[in-house]
């Protein structure tokens, strides 16, 4: 008995990886379609194809796919060939292709259904928003009624839910199988049940669903979301992978407040239960946390201008938070880590940032993000939140510049005390030469007395005094400022604490090096450089971290104080 067959146009990742494995899974014949001639050719010459399902660390599958046949766009014989001997059709191509390949499968179509009697089921494979009546709109442009008709009829057009993740496979893993394609292993596809003509084929895999709206809205809203949010804080943290995003406690905490922001304005609109939601949750984070599949920041991240468009995966879950009555505050800051998102490789990246640029915040919010008049406040709040963060990067490279610095004064010039006044005040703007001469004895604690605390705090307390200083002219007063510095003095003798056990000078040298030196005498001194003293991670690199946690001190209160004066 011959082999049902289906047509897939488009041989990428989701294309091979995902529906391709699915097909030869349940024992179909599997068509290609490409416009990429390097990839057809490759597929015709290896014969063979592999798909890793990467579940977990501790569950990888791999299965060769084989006996496909692969066709180039220009085939155009052997594509009607295809269609016309199919009883399914797949598209896995992205949405700003469907008008061109929507074009070529109306020709495919009409010529079939005079050899074929059988409707033929197009599955949409891709990830947009009710994408059915788009493609369906270009798939009968230009036909009078009749011939609609008659195509409307023989065709099915089904949305479905792409839940699987196709990243870029090891380097290794493609040295070895250059067709390779690696994924999460996430086996059901969920299809829209209405969608279908004439008989529905019996996979397993994939899910009928009565609600397809609803279904298509909590996956974007969730899968997708959670990705956007922790891509785009995870490229302002500086994080490659989505993993490493998820093992940052501040970025996790954005990322499970945004799904639990989503997860109820979902139960209040959908009536999805909690138990369902929670269970739906779950499956997101494990599904992302997942090292095997290497996921980036840069491919979740890519262009921000669709991924900030009004309803799909940042905009549309805001509004239906706020429809919903729930507030949305981690979704707004991840609206604004978005329009923060700069990445040369990204043409979207750029434009937007051009838009930006050109036009202003305020406007390039409410145009890349389609409000209306009556959303404006989502608007506003976004607006505000770039601005906030946008000043928290500022503060930022200030705190990075005072490590740079702290690191080549204490390296170059030695004095700790005294390089971590410098450098600091340098990346404030506040240089002063008379604070920066009096910081001299700040070095080996006090003096070279290293029962003493750390000269590099001290020095860092200096900096602080200066930023919030009781004034001579209000020696009686100036509480304010007076218990706002202490505060802050603290807060840096905390961190010192955290990262070196003591914010003593001999303690930090004992955890530094094994020992205490009495900088005092010139054997001790030269010991201490054999020790790697002024190394790249001995005292010098105490100086660059004071030095920065000083500045990112500071930054934070005056970011607090600025938001409180709003």
């Amino acid at each position: 008995m011959d082999k049902k067959r289906v047509v897939i146009w488009g041989a990428g990742r989701i294309g091979r990886g995902f529906i391709g494995d699915l097909f030869y899974n349940n024992n179909y014949a599997i068509t290609l379609i490409d416009e990429a001639k390097p990839l057809v050719d490759a597929l015709k010459e290896n014969r063979s194809y592999r798909v890793v399902r990467a579940i977990s660390a501790d569950q990888i599958e791999t299965i060769d796919i084989g006996e496909y046949e692969a066709l180039h766009t220009q085939e155009k014989d052997a594509i009607q060939q295809a269609f016309n001997a199919a009883s399914i059709s797949a598209l896995a191509v992205y949405p700003k292709d469907f008008e061109a390949v929507a074009k070529r499968l109306q020709k495919h179509l009409i010529t079939r259904k005079d050899v074929n009697s059988s409707p033929m089921n197009i599955l949409l494979c891709t990830n947009l928003m009710h994408a059915g009546p788009k493609f369906a709109e270009y798939l009968y442009a230009g036909l009078d009624t009749e011939r609609k008709t008659a195509l409307e009829k023989m065709t099915g057009i089904i949305e479905t839910l792409v839940i699987r993740i196709c990243p870029s496979p090891p380097a290794e893993a493609v040295k070895e199988h250059p067709l390779i394609v690696w994924t999460n292993g996430y086996s059901v596809l969920p299809v829209d049940k209405s969608g279908f003509k004439g008989e529905i084929p019996n996979i397993p895999e994939m899910r009928l669903v009565e609600d397809m709206r609803a279904e298509e809205i909590r996956k974007i809203y969730t899968y997708n979301m959670c990705h956007a949010v922790l891509s785009y804080h995870g490229h302002l943290a500086g994080h490659e992978l989505l993993v490493e995003c998820l093992a940052d406690e501040k970025i996790k905490k954005e990322a499970l407040g945004a799904l639990e922001e989503v997860s109820q304005a979902l139960q209040n609109t959908y009536h999805f239960n909690k138990k369902e939601m929670n269970e739906w949750i779950d499956g997101v984070l494990s599904h992302t946390n997942n090292p095997t599949i290497g996921d980036t920041v840069i491919r979740s991240a890519a262009d921000p201008l669709r991924k900030l468009r009004h309803d799909d995966r940042l905009i549309g879950p805001a509004l239906l938070c706020q429809a919903s009555g729930v507030v949305p505050n981690h979704l707004i800051k991840a609206a604004a880590a978005a329009f923060l998102y700069q990445e040369n490789s990204d043409e979207a990246s750029k434009q937007l940032q051009l838009n930006i640029k050109n036009n202003g915040i305020e406007k390039t919010v409410m145009d890349v993000c389609g409000l209306r008049d009556d959303e404006k406040d989502l608007g506003d709040k976004i607006i505000g939140e770039f601005k906030m963060m946008q000043n928290e990067i500022t503060w930022q490279e200030k705190a990075e510049k005072a490590y740079e610095l702290g690191f080549k004064y204490e390296k170059d010039y030695h004095g700790c005390g005294q390089s971590v006044v410098a450098a600091a005040t340098e990346a404030l703007d506040i240089f002063d030469d008379e604070v920066f001469n009096s910081a001299t004895g700040l070095c080996g604690g006090i003096g070279l007395d290293n029962q003493a605390t750390c000269s590099s705090f001290t020095g860092g307390a200096m900096v602080i005094g200066m930023m919030f200083p009781r004034h001579r002219d209000q020696f009686g007063g100036d509480r304010e400022n007076k218990y706002t510095n202490f505060r802050l003095v603290q807060a840096l003798r905390e961190r010192v604490i955290q990262e070196y056990g003591t914010s003593y000078c001999y303690g930090i040298h004992g955890k530094l090096y094994g020992r205490a030196f009495d900088l005092r005498e010139k054997d001790e001194r030269e010991a201490f450089e054999a020790a790697g003293g002024h190394g790249d991670h001995g005292c010098t690199e105490v100086v660059a971290n004071i030095s920065k946690w000083t500045v990112e001190i500071i930054g934070n209160e005056i970011i607090k104080q600025n938001n409180a004066g709003l």
